[in-house]
């Protein structure tokens, strides 16, 4: 395989909470998430579709947005299955219906707890990811499909010998590849990340994140919202405006693909043309 291009898109959304009377067009909301996909059809060899982890918003579940794309466009898709929202026999049932509609390439991601006032509990049924992944890869070789699975990696959990384990096992229970975070920012964040796995020996089978920050105010709200920490440097880049933001992150892609790494995991944040602009 060359440069895998997984390229990452929002669900149908709709709000939680809305006026009496307020009409939502779901059919319309579908088609312009049809059409986001149909968009960058040329610049990713698989969408994944994202979890939502925000209680003001509902969402279509991410098999079904998953399977529209491959039933539709034609295109691989993978859902994003997390495992605070199942019960094992739920989750099991979900991978399996996946597997019936064609949808070999799914991620599963451990979740983060919800907060307290959403009102919602997280159901944790599985002792570990890992024992997830090992039972979503046993239920495909049971049914005789090729499943394709696909899970999260921090980075920086790499240089500690249990996070090192934690990666490895989850490649050993049956993931395809590992799509890290926190994000590559820059050429220099890419020369760090990029000794990481080497060391870890995990450059194969890990594809590094491009994340299309905005501008400076956005890279205080994501630091706040998912809890990086991003270097100074991009800090002081993100002055200088999105063109200079935009430019770092084309010089990481750049390096990934003569590198010789395995390809890229990209968010576009629900603009579509970033995945034209940076993966051309």
């Amino acid at each position: 395989m060359g440069f895998f291009r997984v390229v990452e898109i929002l669900p149908p959304l709709f709000p939680a909470s809305r006026d009496k009377g307020d009409h939502i067009d779901i059919e319309q909301k579908i088609e312009r998430f049809l059409e986001e996909a149909r968009s960058i059809r040329e610049h990713a060899d698989l969408v994944l579709v994202a979890d939502v982890k925000d209680p003001r918003m509902l969402k279509f579940s991410t098999l079904q947005a998953a399977a529209m794309i491959k039933d539709r466009l034609r295109m691989d898709a993978a859902p994003v299955i997390v495992a605070r929202d199942f019960s094992r026999l739920q989750l099991l049932s979900t991978v399996l219906t996946g597997l019936s509609l064609d949808l070999p390439y799914m991620m599963l991601a451990w979740g983060d707890d919800y907060p307290r006032n959403a009102r919602s509990t997280n159901v944790r049924d599985f002792g570990t990811l890992e024992d997830a992944i090992q039972e979503a890869a046993l239920i495909g070789t049971r049914a005789r499909a090729a499943t394709k699975l696909v899970a999260p990696v921090n980075l920086t959990s790499l240089a500690t010998p249990r996070g090192l384990s934690t990666a490895r096992g989850r490649l050993r229970a049956g993931a395809e590849y590992l799509l890290a975070q926190p994000p590559t920012t820059d050429p220099e964040t890419f020369v760090a990340h990029a000794s990481m796995l080497e060391r870890a020996d995990l450059k194969e089978k890990v594809l590094l994140n491009v994340f299309p920050f905005r501008d400076a105010a956005d890279l205080k709200n994501c630091e706040s919202y998912f809890g990086w920490r991003l270097p100074k440097r991009l800090h002081r880049a993100a002055s200088e405006g999105g063109g200079t933001l935009f430019e770092l992150e084309s010089d990481v892609i750049r390096s990934l693909r003569s590198g010789g790494f395995p390809g890229v995991y990209l968010n576009t944040r629900g603009i579509p043309g970033v995945a034209e602009a940076l993966l051309k």
